[in-house]
């Protein structure tokens, strides 16, 4: 083979490995982590609370939100799909909670 051949076959591989991962993870941009807050907004037919700090949350299961109300202060383990922020679990927040959170202690991408 010659050398303009061999590296236009090595590039067309590479590029073909290349998209082929990136379509396996597809486009989704989702993520998860943790969040401590306070609640400003309850929409109970919509399943929704929106934090002070204006980031809204889905419970998958209305019964999540019973027994919040607002100004109370809760950590919310999430999960974003790349459209929506679902809820995974949501509790009152302890005073350790509190304490330990800080912005340079919270990994990852924090847009909601």
């Amino acid at each position: 083979m010659n050398t303009p051949r061999t590296l236009t076959l090595t590039l067309a591989l590479g590029l073909t490995l290349v998209a082929g991962a990136a379509y396996a993870d597809g486009d989704e941009g989702g993520y998860s982590g943790e969040e401590i807050g306070t609640i400003s907004f309850i929409d109970r037919p919509l399943s929704l609370i929106i934090l002070s700090d204006a980031v809204e949350f889905r419970a998958p299961d209305p019964a999540m939100l019973n027994n919040l109300k607002e100004g109370d202060i809760v950590k919310v383990d999430f999960t974003n799909n790349g459209e929506r922020t679902y809820i995974n679990s949501i509790a009152p927040a302890t005073a350790d909670d509190v304490a330990g959170a800080s912005p340079a202690s919270e990994v990852g991408e924090h847009l909601h």
